[in-house]
C-alpha cells in the first residue's frame, strides 16, 4: 500500500504537470471509484473547471479548484496516478481519467479497485475521512506523543497505524520506525519509558522524511515506472526482510503478526 513518503511522490513528482490546468471532460470506468456521487454528477461538476493547487494530508491527496470546490483521492492498497498525453494507450486498470485543455491526461490507475475519489462543492461537509486524521509526522511533539501512546495497552506498531494518532504511516515504515528506535512493535505503549518517546519523537519524521528524498525521482523516471517505482525500494531495514541478517546485529530477522499486519524485527536489538 502506499504510504505517506509514496503519496508525497506522486504530489511532488506531478504537481507541475497538473497545476494551473483546465479539465476539458473526465472518464470514470470503474464506478466505485467515485465515492459520494454518481459518474454522471461526478464528469459534469469537473468539467471545465482548473486545478490550482495539489495537496497532501496523511495519505490523501487533493486536488483543489477554482470554484473552490475539490477532490479527494485515497489510493487505498494499489492505486496511484501518472500523467500522459491523451492518445498514449490507456493501460490495464486505469480507472478514471481527466483530460486537460493542453492534451495531457491525469490518469488514475488501480488494480485491485479499492480507491476513491469524492468531490466535494464549496462548504460541502468532507466525509473522505481526511478529517479525522491525527498530526503530521512532522508535527508530532514528545508530549503528544506521552498523552497519546502510554495510557494504552495497545501494540505500538498498531498505535502507529492509527491514522488518528500519526497520520500517513503504514505497514512499511511502522516497523522501519520501530527498528530504528530499538523497540519492538509488540512492546505496549503504556511501557514505553521517556527515552523510549523521545526517540519516537525524533525517529517518525526523520524516517518519512528520509523515505520521502529516497523516492522522488525525475517525471520521466515516474512515467516508465507507470507511478510505481518506489515498489523497487531496497533501502527497507526490517521490512520485507525476514530471515535476513539484521543490519546491525547479524541476528537473523524474525516476522509475527500484529493486529492482522506482518511485521519484522530484530530480536536481538529491540526490546
Amino acid at each position: 500500500m502506499p504510504e505517506l513518503p509514496e503519496v508525497e511522490t506522486v504530489r511532488t513528482v506531478l504537481s507541475p504537470y497538473i497545476v494551473g490546468q483546465t479539465i476539458s471532460h473526465a472518464v470514470v470506468n470503474l464506478t466505485k471509484t467515485v465515492a459520494n456521487l454518481s459518474v454522471n454528477q461526478f464528469i459534469q461538476q469537473v468539467k471545465g473547471q482548473t486545478i490550482t493547487n495539489f495537496t497532501r494530508r496523511g495519505k490523501f491527496l487533493t486536488l483543489h479548484l477554482d470554484s473552490g470546490a475539490y477532490m479527494v483521492v485515497h489510493f487505498r492498497m494499489t492505486g496511484t496516478l501518472t500523467v500522459e498525453n491523451a492518445d498514449t494507450p490507456s493501460q490495464k486498470h486505469t480507472n478514471l481519467i481527466l483530460t486537460f485543455a493542453n492534451g495531457k491526461q491525469l490518469r488514475y490507475i488501480d488494480s485491485r479497485g479499492f480507491g476513491h475519489w469524492w468531490y466535494f462543492a464549496p462548504g460541502q461537509t468532507d466525509t473522505s475521512g481526511q478529517q479525522l486524521l491525527g498530526p503530521e509526522p512532522q508535527q508530532v511533539t514528545f508530549d503528544y506523543l506521552k498523552k497519546q501512546l502510554t495510557r494504552r495497552q495497545t501494540a505500538l506498531k498498531t498505535l502507529l497505524l492509527n491514522q488518528q494518532i500519526v497520520a500517513g504511516i503504514g505497514n512499511i515504515y511502522a516497523d522501519e520506525i520501530c527498528f530504528r528506535c530499538q523497540i519492538r512493535p509488540t512492546r505496549r505503549g503504556a511501557t514505553l519509558s521517556e527515552t523510549e518517546l523521545q526517540r519516537l519523537t525524533e525517529t517518525i519524521p526523520a524516517v518519512m522524511q528520509e523515505f520521502i528524498q529516497i523516492h522522488h525521482v525525475p517525471f520521466v523516471v515516474f512515467i516508465q515506472s507507470k507511478g510505481l517505482s518506489y515498489q523497487k525500494d531496497t533501502n527497507r531495514a526490517v521490512y520485507g526482510r525476514k530471515g535476513q541478517p539484521c543490519q546491525k546485529c547479524g541476528h537473523p530477522l524474525v516476522g509475527t503478526r500484529i493486529g492482522q499486519r506482518s511485521s519484522v524485527y530484530c530480536e536481538h536489538c529491540q526490546k
